[in-house]
């Protein structure tokens, strides 16, 4: 339940922070926080990361909810097993943003995004935190695969998707 509970509030925080952004700021305004080590500020993207693709929103529409899918599944068939408890936090990570962003895409063909840190080389690059989470949770999936009973990732993947579907 608890795993539920995470995933519900990486999306209601995320759409929150969307809502306030989307009433408060004009799109490219721009406002420093943090002794201006964030910035905020509105743009939207039609595509995936960095605008990939966003000439063909139809097929990032498509894709995005289909990956959201399986996701959201694998979720689903790993809450009731016991342990994993890392793999279980990475996946309410991804689904709650996911989520998130998968509602913009079907709202408004496009997902806002709003702050960027100011470190030279990602600088430019806009996100919002159910990125953030999407990224975090990968990451910890990754961690978790990787440091999984000594396997080999690739080992410790393959041997959790076939215990899932199992």
């Amino acid at each position: 339940m608890i795993y539920i509970l995470i995933a519900l509030g990486v999306f209601l925080l995320d759409s929150g922070v969307k809502n306030y952004i989307e009433q408060n700021f004009r799109p490219g305004e721009k406002r420093d926080i943090l002794k201006g080590k964030i910035t905020i500020k509105k743009e939207y993207n039609s595509g995936f990361c960095m605008n990939l693709m966003d000439d063909n929103r139809e097929f990032v529409k498509k894709a995005s909810a289909v990956i959201f899918g399986f996701v959201a599944l694998l979720f689903i068939l790993m809450l009731p097993r016991k342990r994993n408890c890392l793999r279980k936090l990475a996946l309410a990570l991804c689904v709650g943003g996911a989520a998130s962003n998968l509602r913009d895409r079907l709202r408004n063909e496009k997902v806002l995004d709003y702050f960027s840190f100011n470190i030279k080389p990602i600088k430019h690059i806009v996100f919002n935190m159910a990125d953030l989470f999407i990224m975090i949770g990968s990451l910890i999936m990754f961690a978790s695969a990787l440091f999984s009973h000594g396997k080999p990732a690739e080992t410790a993947v393959q041997d959790e998707i076939a215990g899932i579907l199992e």
